[in-house]
């Protein structure tokens, strides 16, 4: 790609708001980034760990080969790249799942090769929009690692080299997904188009209250510091301003006012589940089967490991009906 001038990002508002590419990728150039000799540590800097690299590297001259193959990839880094920013849409990738694993069926049986790979050429606005809002190389490239961490999950849970978690990823690159320690933060209107910051849980293994203190310290500061505009925005039913920066809210299958009771209070689970003032519940079966026993549907429930208080109950309410109930809570630190 050319480094002309006009060939940058376009930067949308002061302070901005959105990110736009100056022009769309071509196969010609995708190519090239496939095959570049820069490609190993993109994909370390995108969170792939070892075994990841070793199995998709010798692909990626294969798909270069292969013109439908680098087009699908072109075609969806391009709508990747639309835009980031503030009210950039989440490109539609799902819509596509079908075609593309029918696509990659060429070369490696499974899901989500070619996204991976249009997530990996596919950098340059999300990036200059990280820029444009102050953000460091190191927190820029953290937040898209999240790419590495959702193909860790896919492998967990179908044992193979793949992708599946595309709207997510789709999300992030639209640049308003962040990894601050070990809890990562997304910006999102509400319902009467105020601001919210959402609080996500990466499994990435123990869940310490200490780490997750640090980490809504690191929010306030990484919010109020880079985002500190939106609160002007931020005004309460009374007119009264509300505390951006410092209220959080979670929609997670581990909002759960039983989960204290069932793991303990004092346990890392207990006490983050405790946090959250629950405004509002919902049936999440799959959602607590996917994060604790990595499996998606169809699942029997009497199949599921039962070697902890935590998976012990959840199988128990699968089994009985009770299901297992999620919720929506917020929090306020000061």
């Amino acid at each position: 790609m050319s480094n002309r001038a006009d060939d940058r990002p376009r930067i949308l508002g002061d302070p901005p708001t959105a990110v736009r590419p100056a022009f769309e990728l071509e196969a010609d150039a995708v190519r090239l980034m496939l095959t570049s000799r820069s490609t190993p540590r993109l994909m370390e800097l995108l969170g792939m760990d070892e075994q990841e690299r070793t199995e998709l590297a010798p692909l990626l001259p294969r798909v270069a080969a292969d013109e439908e193959l680098l087009g699908a990839v072109a075609e969806m880094a391009n709508l990747l790249r639309r835009e980031a920013g503030l009210d950039a849409t989440t490109a539609p990738l799902e819509e596509h799942t079908e075609r593309l694993n029918a696509l990659q069926e060429r070369i490696l049986p499974g899901q989500g090769l070619l996204v991976i790979l249009a997530h990996m050429v596919a950098t340059d606005v999300v990036r200059a929009w990280h820029a444009a809002r102050g953000l460091g190389e190191e927190e820029s490239w953290r937040a898209l690692s999240d790419l590495g961490q959702q193909m860790r999950v896919h492998r967990a849970t179908f044992g193979e080299l793949g992708h599946h978690t595309v709207g997510w990823t789709a999300l992030n690159w639209t640049g308003r997904l962040f990894w601050l320690g070990r809890l990562q933060f997304d910006l999102h209107r509400a319902g009467e188009g105020r601001w919210q910051i959402g609080t996500h849980i990466p499994a990435t293994g123990r869940l310490l209250s200490a780490e997750v203190d640090a980490s809504f310290d690191r929010a306030t500061t990484f919010f109020t510091s880079h985002f500190g505009d939106l609160a002007e925005d931020e005004n309460g039913a009374d007119g009264s301003r509300t505390s951006f920066g410092h209220t959080f809210v979670c929609h997670s299958w581990l909002v759960n006012a039983e989960l204290p009771e069932i793991v303990g209070p004092e346990s890392n689970l207990g006490a983050f589940a405790a946090r959250w003032e629950i405004e509002k519940t919902f049936r999440a079966d799959d959602d607590a089967v996917f994060f604790v026993f990595n499996r998606r549907p169809p699942y029997e429930p009497t199949e599921l490991p039962t070697d902890t208080r935590l998976r012990t109950a959840i199988v128990e309410r699968l089994l009985d009906g009770r299901g297992w109930t999620g919720g929506t809570g917020r929090l306020t630190r000061s």
